[in-house]
């Protein structure tokens, strides 16, 4: 796409940005010379705070680099991290832990870029070895400078929050977002932001420069539950249409809790949600339909991706491993009324994924039930992606550190 698209209805970038599209480049035509230091480029990717390792980021040199023997490559990408975006001459994956190796034996210059890249956001940093035979570039925290997002606020969830604690802005007194440092742009979803912050609805307005809706302007949109246009924006079926066609086109929707229904009345044939055995896979529910869960609850639960599991092993949670020694991990920011999912619907294996699943309970059509349901789950939509999880990044105690729901939704923005 040649915009940048996501949206959150609920970072990275030194020397070059990675934001198109495009073919690798033409393969050079390197001069051999054997007294060119040999040996690996090292790090460890970061969060623009500096503080939380990235793990899964994709760390390349492009294809234009001159190398001795090594054959450039841009097919039979089998590590478990996204692509290069084009041609490179080597690459790898961050661990766990955010780190990362490059071997740069076969490389022929001293100087070349060192490109980085995780979900939306892309970073380069020009490498120098300036006589040594290897270097350590340490942490390299990322960005925000390439990838544009959009909060819109709500009642019960503060995702513009955990972004300022990633560097995206500053926490004020009560650790919570201060209006005016944020790095994004919010969009007032209760009417209670004043005149400088744009409504909800405005997202969807024509841009008179650009001759599209306003929502394209930016990577990801994040929507928080409670907000107060749900109706007016979902009882449009142009506006519904325009959300399908953003993500479809790359954009990135991330929806938390009660907002659930930007999710089924958007995208219905993907995520099976409780309740509409009488309406067709295709077809979206009744509104509200799904939203049955019992308030203030707890679940112990199961992470469902292990890097996300080996990653929450690696950081704390208020100063305290982030899972339970059984491996579960303690969720809990449950609103009364909260979407129920099911699981995948048929056929959506491919392009759905549950993160995390545990054990809750819900209003039944007979009565109180239990039972172990997906928490949090994606997929995705044509260029793009669409992530909604069941409970909310609220807590009852803000504070500056991450609570474990906290931490799984922090790392899932770089997943987007």
């Amino acid at each position: 796409m040649s915009y940048k698209a996501a949206f959150f209805i609920g970072c990275l970038g030194i020397v070059i940005s990675l934001t198109g599209g495009g073919g690798g480049a033409p393969t050079p035509t390197p001069t051999p010379n054997p007294n060119l230091p040999e040996g690996s480029v090292t790090g460890r990717i970061m969060t623009p705070n500096g503080e939380t390792p990235i793990a899964g980021a994709t760390v390349s040199i492009p294809g234009s680099v001159p190398t001795r023997q090594m054959s450039i490559m841009n097919i039979n990408w089998t590590l478990p991290c996204e692509a290069p975006v084009g041609a490179y001459v080597v690459a790898t994956c961050t661990d766990a832990n955010g780190q990362f190796s490059l071997d740069i034996s076969q490389i022929a210059t001293v100087t070349f870029p060192v490109e980085i890249k995780k979900g939306s956001f892309s970073h380069a940093v020009n490498v120098d070895l300036a006589g040594a035979s290897s270097l350590n570039l340490g942490g390299v925290s990322l960005t925000t400078n390439n990838v544009k997002f959009a909060v819109v606020t709500g009642s019960f969830d503060r995702m513009e929050d955990i972004l300022a604690k990633l560097g995206m802005g500053t926490l004020d007194g009560d650790n919570r977002l201060a209006l005016g440092s944020e790095k994004f742009d919010l969009y007032d979803g209760l009417y209670d932001l004043d005149a400088d912050y744009p409504e909800f609805m405005a997202l969807f307005d024509m841009d008179s420069i650009t001759g599209q809706a306003r929502i394209y302007a930016y990577d990801m949109v994040f929507i928080n539950c409670g907000n107060a246009y749900e109706n007016e924006v979902l009882i449009d079926p142009n506006v519904r249409a325009l959300i399908r066609a953003y993500v479809n086109q790359g954009g990135k929707l991330y929806i938390t809790d009660l907002a659930y229904n930007f999710v089924e009345q958007v995208f219905p044939e993907y995520i099976d949600f409780y309740g509409g055995d009488d309406v067709a896979v295709t077809e979206p529910e009744r509104t509200n339909e799904a939203g049955v869960g019992y308030e203030n609850i707890r679940s112990d639960a199961t992470v469902m991706d292990n890097q996300l599991a080996t990653w929450l092993d690696n950081i704390s949670c208020q100063g305290s491993p982030c899972r339970n020694q059984d491996g579960t991990v303690h969720v809990q920011g449950f609103l009364g009324g909260w979407g129920v999912m099911n699981g995948i619907h048929p056929g959506m294996s491919g392009s759905t994924k549950v993160w995390i699943q545990g054990p809750v309970s819900w209003v039944g059509w007979g009565g109180d039930e239990e039972g172990v349901k997906p928490l949090t789950m994606s997929f995705n939509h044509g260029a793009g992606k669409v992530l909604y999880t069941s409970y909310h990044t609220e807590n009852e105690s803000p504070s500056s550190s991450f609570w474990p729901q906290e931490r799984i939704l922090q790392y899932l923005v770089f997943e987007l």
